[in-house]
């Protein structure tokens, strides 16, 4: 008498590569009046890049990083859907750097930095 035993058999695929997407373009913010808010904006990513955004994240520091990539102990703001935020609760007299990224869609990753932006703010603020 011969046992038979079942067979599992398990299948594992490699998942399709991300997607390159091109980071959020034209970055700007403009100070607020109270002088420790600042309104961040930029333009949407668009083209083939734009089925795979599913949203934007932000990141913004004291610490000027490097032109694509923030500093690891940045702040964060993730699940913007917009194409503008306002940061709020900043310091006075104090330069700000800030990065925008597009999330993409199923990764639970982002695509590259937008170049950084700097800001400066001091006790008068204006549109900058």
């Amino acid at each position: 008498m011969s046992t038979v035993y079942p067979v599992v058999l398990v299948v594992l695929e490699t998942p399709p590569p991300l997607p390159e997407i091109s980071p959020p373009s034209q970055v700007q913010g403009v100070m607020f009046c109270n002088g420790i808010s600042l309104n961040v904006s930029w333009t949407a990513v668009a083209g083939t890049d734009s089925k795979y955004a599913i949203g934007y994240v932000v990141k913004y520091s004291t610490d000027s990083g490097t032109e694509t990539d923030p500093p690891s102990d940045a702040m964060k703001r993730s699940g913007i859907t917009a194409t503008s935020t306002t940061l709020t609760g900043l310091e006075p007299n104090t330069t700000y750097y800030v990065w925008v990224a597009a999330e993409v869609l199923g990764a639970g990753v982002q695509g590259p930095y937008s170049m950084k932006v700097a800001r400066a703010f001091s006790s008068i603020s204006s549109k900058v």
